[in-house]
């Protein structure tokens, strides 16, 4: 496997709407530094993935229908701490960022249709 395949970050989403989840993979793809290894609709599904060692970096989404994405996070840190999360949600407030951060979050992004940054991000952590 040449160096650049393999030092390329592999990233899962993890959002509960699958039209939004592939158009992310679609901009991933794009990114020759980065991997798309797909993407999860539930927490369950992100923890099981964190804890085969899917993916370098989770691109989390807060609401999801089984787990809420802070317990995600709570989980992904504790179980899998080597793994970068970047929240992706539509729900910003004052002092998300610094509140996920806190909680071991890599990033927080506001879903914002802009895939440049959605691939910053990614490329940052």
């Amino acid at each position: 496997m040449s160096e650049s395949i393999a030092s390329r970050r592999r990233v899962l989403v993890v959002d509960d709407n699958a039209d939004l989840a592939r158009m992310m993979g679609e901009f991933i793809r794009g990114d020759p530094t980065l991997e798309f290894v797909g993407y999860v609709r539930t927490g369950a599904e992100a923890v099981e993935n964190a804890h085969r060692g899917a993916a370098d970096v989770f691109v989390l989404d807060l609401s999801l229908r089984d787990i809420s994405g802070f317990k995600v996070l709570e989980r992904l840190t504790a179980d899998a701490p080597a793994i970068k999360v970047i929240i992706h949600t539509g729900h910003a407030f004052d002092g998300l960022d610094d509140y996920v951060k806190r909680q071991g979050a890599a990033g927080y992004l506001v879903k914002d249709g802009n895939p440049d940054s959605l691939l910053n991000a990614l490329r940052g952590v």
